[in-house]
């Protein structure tokens, strides 16, 4: 026996299932098939370079990598340098490189190139030659001699140097003030970029009280004045004794006489007997000869007969 059986047939149903299937496979082919990132750019922070030094740069993908990809560099110029290859890594869309960049003595360009996949990219850096200059640098900015017994001269160095990238030309050092001086060196005089010239500054007082004074540098770039300062501080004799034998009454101090060298003529130069076995004499000129001799003092005031004699020369 036939069993015949009638269905509907829909076509709409059918239509929509099959534009569904065809939207899935569009989309798995799609994903399946994903372009790989080729190279987009390549660039560096400063595009003109008047001296050597390091420009930061970077490569670009057009989009993430899923996977290292290496890029190669080069540069048509041994001025600029840059690494062989760069790595890209995985879901990165750039890497960053240094061009190291020389002193050139002559206007030109650098092209740096970035290769990837047959892809290459340029940037070109200006180079120019850097800009020559004389400096001068002073390694004090003011001199203090401090206190220096009149005639009694004292010293300090000062160093003048070339700073700068061209030669630098001291034409003259010149001191103004008593008792100041300057000597080291004959004007004019040349100083390549690195060299170094040295002063000699001197304090000679020949009175006692404060001096000022200046220096004064004139170079090729600049003149730079440096003040001077100092005190002429009086000559001064400092005497010492040993205490005699007591043989009477006790000693109560000392009486120190002074004479010109050549006379017999000594005058007491303390105002009163000093206990201590030492003195100073600050009341002496400079150029002069003094004879010096010790009397004791008893609790009496008694002198003892003299000391010894000690010959002093003040300069």
């Amino acid at each position: 026996m036939i069993d015949l059986k009638a269905s509907y047939f829909n076509r709409s149903t059918l239509l929509t299932s099959f534009a569904n299937l065809l939207i899935l496979v569009l989309t798995t082919a799609t994903m399946g098939f994903a372009s790989t990132p080729s190279l987009d750019r390549v660039s560096c922070v400063n595009s003109t370079y008047t001296a050597g030094g390091a420009d930061t740069c970077r490569a670009f993908l057009t989009a993430t990598t899923s996977t290292h990809l290496y890029i190669a560099l080069s540069s048509n110029n041994p001025a600029v340098t840059v690494p062989s290859q760069i790595t890209v890594s995985r879901n990165a869309a750039s890497k960053g490189f240094s061009a190291t960049v020389a002193n050139v003595t002559t206007a030109q360009s650098a092209v740096i190139t970035a290769r990837l996949n047959g892809i290459s990219k340029t940037f070109t850096i200006s180079l120019a030659p850097a800009t020559s200059a004389a400096a001068m640098s002073i390694n004090a900015t003011s001199i203090g001699f401090g206190s220096v017994v009149l005639n009694t001269p004292v010293a300090q160095s000062l160093a003048i140097t070339s700073t700068g990238t061209a030669p630098l030309t001291l034409n003259s050092a010149s001191v103004t003030g008593t008792g100041f001086s300057v000597s080291g060196a004959t004007f004019p005089t040349t100083l390549n970029p690195g060299q170094s010239l040295t002063l000699q500054l001197q304090f000679d007082p020949t009175t006692a009280g404060t001096y000022s004074g200046q220096l004064t540098v004139a170079s090729s770039v600049s003149t730079r004045a440096i003040p001077l300062s100092g005190t002429g501080a009086p000559h001064q004799v400092e005497l010492s004794w040993s205490a005699p034998s007591s043989s009477g009454n006790p000693i109560a101090g000392y009486n120190v006489y002074r004479a010109l060298s050549g006379s017999q003529s000594f005058g007491r130069v303390n105002a009163s007997p000093e206990p201590a076995t030492a003195y100073t004499d600050t009341a002496v000129q400079s150029g002069t000869t003094y004879v010096y001799l010790v009397k004791s003092v008893d609790s009496t005031g008694l002198e003892s007969g003299p000391s010894n004699t000690t010959s002093v020369q003040i300069p």
